[in-house]
């Protein structure tokens, strides 16, 4: 029977780089497995991040399998389990955990596939800075997780795991989880073969939650942007500081995609807390960016005032 494993985390979080990581040791134990990248906004980001180094990479992208995408997803499901021993699933950032389940107890998926690994990885920077909206939809996917994993604690300033893991059972709470929520020993960035052979029996644990009822695709509007020019890392390290740190370009939640450099492409993965570049070999120029409010001429004008133009 296949597992699936479901990987959460709010926007940011760190679940590709996770992914990635967690691909390679499915590789070197002869495990086959494939993934579901789910994109809240436009295709082609994690998905060909994760595609070039893991291979076997399903993309469901504009909108959420746990509500618009859920037929998809479900077809998907179908389909790779015939060939895979693991499915991993990797939702959007405002995914509501519940659904996921209806959808692989369905009838036609029975005898199929069960679930694998739910952990849920959390940037503890970032919680003190969620809304109440995206407490709710965190807390949606913490009732039902086998543990979290800790993401970016190295990110300077370091932060107190303690007092994190205190805000999440209070988070947790205001959702009517009586019961501990379990956090794994060792952060996302250190995990090595043993750590991933006991995550992968970090099974569902049904605790009982209220539901709330609401539209999460409406907490986040998700727009493409196709920047010309080309740039070093720290003309867009520059440019996304500037984004993330002024109201006019509105509330930013995620920066992910590329833009061109002088000798090939720069692969841009950021949050408010964290920027991330990396160098591939090619890619179209393209950023997609997710938050509320969004100025997308704004944006495109600090992605223009940064670039390197040939013909200056």
């Amino acid at each position: 029977m296949t597992k699936i494993d479901l990987i959460t985390g709010f926007l940011g979080a760190g679940k590709t780089t996770f992914i990635k990581k967690y691909g390679d040791y499915l590789k070197r134990k002869k495990i086959k497995f494939a993934v579901i990248e789910n994109e809240f906004g436009a295709p082609g980001v994690d998905s060909a991040i994760l595609e070039s180094e893991l291979g076997n990479v399903a993309e469901i992208a504009g909108g959420c399998i746990c509500c618009t995408l859920k037929t998809g997803f479900h077809q998907l499901l179908t389909e790779l389990s015939r060939t895979c021993e693991r499915i991993i699933v990797e939702p959007s950032g405002i995914f509501d955990g519940d659904v996921f389940f209806e959808v692989i107890n369905s009838p036609d998926l029975a005898g199929k596939c069960c679930a694998g690994m739910f952990a849920t990885l959390v940037d503890p920077h970032t919680l003190t800075r969620l809304n109440r909206e995206e407490r709710l939809v965190l807390a949606q996917e913490l009732a039902d997780t086998g543990c979290v994993i800790w993401t970016k604690v190295d990110v300077e300033p370091l932060p107190d795991l303690d007092e994190a893991k205190g805000y999440i059972q209070r988070m947790a709470r205001e959702m009517g989880i009586n019961e501990d929520i379990s956090f794994y020993q060792n952060p996302s960035h250190v995990l090595n073969d043993e750590d991933f052979e006991r995550l992968m029996k970090a099974v569902p644990v049904f605790r009982n939650h209220e539901k709330t009822l609401m539209d999460h695709t409406m907490l986040f509007q998700s727009g493409r942007l196709y920047p010309e020019g080309v740039y070093t890392v720290e003309d867009i390290d520059r440019c996304i500081r500037d984004i993330t740190s002024s109201e006019e370009y509105g509330e930013i939640s995620r920066i992910k995609g590329f833009v061109k450099s002088h000798d090939g492409v720069i692969a841009v993965n950021c949050t408010v807390s964290d920027r991330m570049f990396s160098r591939i070999g090619s890619g179209q120029a393209m950023l997609n960016i997710i938050g509320r409010k969004l100025n997308r001429k704004k944006i495109a004008e600090c992605l223009k005032k940064h670039a390197e133009y040939t013909d200056r």
